[in-house]
């Protein structure tokens, strides 16, 4: 198995019509560019806000995750590093998100999952999952993953993805030594625990049992 570097993430542009581009050329008219590397820390901001202390910036959110876009705007213009930040930059990483980690609709925006704070966000249980998923942790992690399955520790589920080159970047948030757990679904719906569909290749799951485990690797 190959390992896949991390890519940071295009910069993206606004077009004169409103639509919000990751490349210059799919726009006629360029009014406005939000960087690549302003795109990162916003966005890891905003993940911070929506699922783990939207507290600490004086923001409300509804039981199903939503916080007002306008509220997180005038929050961070307060925040040291972030007064640049525009609403369209909100909205903009909300709508190109790789991975589909948030959702926008009517000027409010949340979180598809990830959180450690108590909301109720329901992943999609309609869409079948492939039959194998992925979980990328540290190589320390896996003898007590083998003995007591994968836990959601401090978040509410425990994720999974159908990427590999996603797991692999999940891995190597833990460190160099990357192992790749490589997880049975069918082996999942036998024991009653149901995976949902919460991002573009996320899937989350209450607890994988060891004995849902397929393989391990080690990169």
């Amino acid at each position: 198995m190959t390992t896949s570097r991390s890519k940071e993430p295009p910069s993206i542009y606004k077009c004169k019509d409103g639509v919000y581009v990751e490349s210059p050329g799919e726009c006629r008219d360029i009014q406005d560019v939000l960087h690549a590397s302003k795109r990162v820390i916003l966005s890891k901001k905003l993940a911070g806000i929506l699922r783990h202390y939207p507290h600490r910036y004086g923001i409300s959110l509804t039981r199903e995750g939503w916080a007002r876009i306008s509220d997180i705007l005038k929050a961070l213009r307060k925040t040291p590093g972030f007064e640049w930040v525009e609403y369209w930059h909100i909205e903009a990483i909300a709508r190109l998100d790789p991975k589909g980690r948030y959702e926008v609709k009517n000027g409010f925006i949340r979180a598809r999952y990830g959180h450690s704070i108590d909301v109720d966000v329901k992943p999609d249980y309609s869409v079948k999952p492939p039959r194998i998923l992925y979980h990328g942790t540290s190589r320390d992690n896996v003898d007590k993953i083998l003995a007591e399955g994968i836990k959601p520790m401090k978040r509410k589920m425990v994720h999974l993805t159908s990427s590999l080159d996603d797991a692999i970047e999940t891995g190597k948030r833990h460190g160099r030594r990357i192992s790749i757990i490589i997880v049975n679904v069918e082996c999942l719906e036998s024991k009653g625990l149901i995976v949902g569909k919460a991002g573009k290749t996320v899937y989350v799951v209450e607890y994988v049992p060891p004995e849902c485990i397929n393989k391990v690797k080690h990169l």
